[in-house]
């Protein structure tokens, strides 16, 4: 089975709450969908860091996996443990401030104000080779023998690589056309014979260049549907899409009342209205936050590990040093410290004491295996670390199908465009008046731009057999709020804008729960109906909800 790309991401399982050991058993596979990719751009050396992560399901011999680069590239390990922090520390959150209006009596809730938290350069040189393809390096990098190469002729590439062993298939070729005209590199990889799936990591690229690119191009011919990317960009300013589009979420169509379950989903949408090559930011600004989440001096000694004399010993500074419980380092410690024949690996390492009967002619070279931890873990996250040093993270994310993977996005700093916060906050108000209660009152949402939206009782949804989320969207009809054209100066040019276009049925709505908003929107034609101590009007909502799903 072949890997085609920059994608697909592994994480590594959330730790088990008491599992007894320190490795853990996790019998649920981990469902990732997120493609993720980092970068890093300095300015000064005109370099470009790519580090990708790497998910693959099936043998150590079908595993092959290329890339190209639009300039020869110093390749690294990075690691998984990057990608995980990212994806947490950035991830957006949508929480609500709860308000009583009014005097509500009984139901659930209680405190009358209460916060609830929810859940490269892109110009390429051209090639001067001749016949067929150019091998321009070859290495171990890790678990991976790799290979970069460069070709005038992207059959014979593709006849290259699969003669070399790679599992590839034959129609690549037509995905590789592109690169091969731009005169790019090839950066192909296997797992050395000595590796198997499960020393799978991620890898880094260092190549010249001042503007991050991603080749979706090629990754068109192995992508799902609406497969989800999600880019940080390191650097001095913010980063913006620079050939696609940007679009602004609509925070009326986000389920507030499970913490933004749906924000994916409206990336999702939003990007469909702007055309398919569309992303949204979802932070942008200071890195401090992510300052020594993977690496700090002196965390890790290998040297105190180089001097232990035996598995037990070498086992207990593990853990006293606190290394990460993680694949890598399982992997690692397989290699350099297998278990007994006939003992699990993670019972092994969890109780090396355990088997000491089984240890007395046991063959153990703690300076080798000393030396493999430093190259495979604390080394990426050392590197890793030091992307924090950049003044600027930007976290940009989209869902893209094969048929629009048409351009490969690329990414420029623009210093004009101001920060994007993780934190987003709503205040809900619960319309008790005289004796509600959180139960069967209406309650009004309002959002940090203004905007607000009544929303139905819990009495009102249960006896309908609706979510909020099923209920907000039978009422919007947009999910980017901006779609705007970005560039590396001065503010986007807006090619969309909620506010001037309106979104009719949630304006119907609310004009239909406002105090004698019934009748005005009667005499509008909207026939819409009004509602009184909190109880909402139904057949014109479920009437806006069936419509609304006929349109899409």
């Amino acid at each position: 089975m072949y890997r085609i790309g920059l994608f697909a991401a592994l994480l590594a399982p959330a730790p088990a709450l008491a599992c007894g050991g320190f490795f853990c058993n996790n019998s649920t596979p981990v469902d990732q969908s997120a493609e993720r990719i980092v970068f890093e751009v300095d300015a000064d050396a005109g370099t470009v860091d790519t580090h990708v992560q790497i998910f693959y399901t099936g043998t150590a011999e079908e595993f092959a996996w290329v890339v190209p680069t639009p300039a020869q590239p110093e390749l690294f390990l990075s690691t998984d443990t990057l990608f995980n922090e990212l994806s947490w520390r950035l991830e957006p959150q949508f929480s609500m401030v709860w308000h009583e209006e009014g005097r509500c009596d009984g139901g659930w809730g209680g405190s009358s104000e209460v916060a609830l938290d929810s859940a490269a350069s892109s110009t390429w040189s051209s090639s001067d080779g001749y016949g067929g393809v150019v091998v321009v390096d070859e290495k171990r990098v890790g678990p991976y023998d790799t290979v970069t190469l460069q070709a005038d002729d992207e059959a014979a590439l593709l006849d290259w690589l699969q003669e070399a062993g790679y599992d590839l298939p034959d129609t690549l070729d037509s995905a590789l056309a592109p690169y091969v005209s731009f005169g790019a590199y090839f950066v192909a990889l296997k797992l050395a014979k000595d590796e198997d799936v499960g020393d799978i990591a991620p890898l880094g690229m260092t190549y010249a260049g001042s503007r991050p690119m991603i080749p979706i191009t090629l990754t068109s011919i192995a992508a799902t549907p609406d497969m989800r990317l999600e880019t940080y960009v390191f650097g001095k300013h913010r980063a913006v899409p620079d050939n696609y589009l940007h679009v602004q979420i609509n925070e009326a169509a986000i389920d507030w009342f499970t913490g933004g379950s749906n924000y994916e989903r409206a990336i999702t949408l939003a990007a469909d209205e702007a055309g398919g090559q569309a992303f949204a930011t979802d932070y942008a600004g200071p890195t401090d936050r992510l300052k020594g989440a993977l690496y700090t001096e002196g965390r890790y000694d290998t040297d105190a590990l180089a001097r232990q004399e035996d598995p037990i010993s070498f086992m207990n500074e593990i853990m006293r040093q606190g290394f990460p419980a993680d694949n890598v380092l399982l992997e690692v410690l397989q290699d350099v410290m297998p278990p007994p024949d006939g003992v699990d690996a993670q019972d092994f390492y969890n109780c090396v004491e355990c088997y000491a009967d089984l240890l007395e002619d046991y063959d153990f070279d703690s300076i080798s295996a000393a030396a493999a931890i430093e190259e495979r873990l604390v080394d990426p996250l050392r590197r890793a670390e030091a992307l924090f040093d950049h003044a600027w993270v930007s976290r940009l994310t989209s869902s893209i199908s094969p048929v629009e993977m048409t351009i490969d996005p690329m990414f420029v700093f623009n210093p004009d465009m101001g920060e994007v916060a993780l934190e987003h906050q709503a205040d809900l108000y619960i319309m008790c008046g005289l004796g509600g209660t959180y139960w069967n009152s209406l309650r009004r949402l309002e959002l940090a731009d203004g905007r607000l939206i009544y929303v139905p009782s819990e009495e009102w949804l249960a006896e309908r057999g609706l979510t909020y989320a099923e209920f907000i969207e039978g009422l919007t009809s947009h999910y980017a709020k901006i779609i705007e054209d970005a560039s590396e100066s001065g503010e986007p040019t807006v090619l969309f804008d909620l506010y001037e276009a309106g979104d009719p049925d949630l304006d119907a709505w609310n004009a239909s729960q406002e105090p004698g908003g019934a009748e005005e929107a009667s005499a509008k034609g909207c026939g819409c109906s009004s509602t009184q101590s909190g109880a909402v009007g139904g057949l014109t909502l479920l009437a806006l909800l069936v419509g609304a799903r006929r349109r899409r």
